[in-house]
């Protein structure tokens, strides 16, 4: 009982942000090599008012820059922002909450729900600038 009065609900992920250039396109025969990287950051809110429930923010951003092996000077870039919103029961208490939240176990699971959301919109956007991401990761 006590496990599931701590658990945050996702009830929201959206795109803050994102950016994409790939000027060059692809015909999908040339070989490109892709560089990503990724910055997570997990943080608690407090309620304003008994009212307010206490809710978590996962915040996310990749970027991958591409370069095509055979001739490197032809490159790609792209860059988003997600941000995913979890709510708590109302029975859930902040002190509760805030002991738990500082284990990394604990943020990773919030943190492992919104991932693979951002990187299926991030994919699609890729996709939708011509460069095929399809064997982009979904996981952490």
């Amino acid at each position: 009982m006590e496990a599931i009065k701590l658990r945050p609900k996702l009830v929201s992920l959206r795109a803050t942000s994102f950016h994409g250039e790939n000027r060059g396109g692809t015909d999908g025969r040339k070989q490109w090599k892709l560089e990503m990287s990724e910055t997570i950051e997990v943080a608690l809110a407090a309620p304003l008012s008994p009212e307010t429930p206490m809710f978590a923010i996962v915040k996310i951003e990749l970027a991958a820059k591409a370069f095509q092996v055979d001739e490197p000077e032809r490159t790609a870039d792209f860059s988003g922002k997600y941000e995913a919103k979890f709510v708590y029961p109302p029975e859930a208490k902040e002190d509760e909450v805030a002991a738990r939240f500082g284990d990394e176990p604990y943020q990773y699971v919030l943190a492992a729900q919104a991932f693979p959301l951002a990187m299926t919109y991030f994919r699609r956007e890729m996709q939708a600038t011509g460069f095929d991401a399809r064997e982009l990761p979904l996981g952490l």
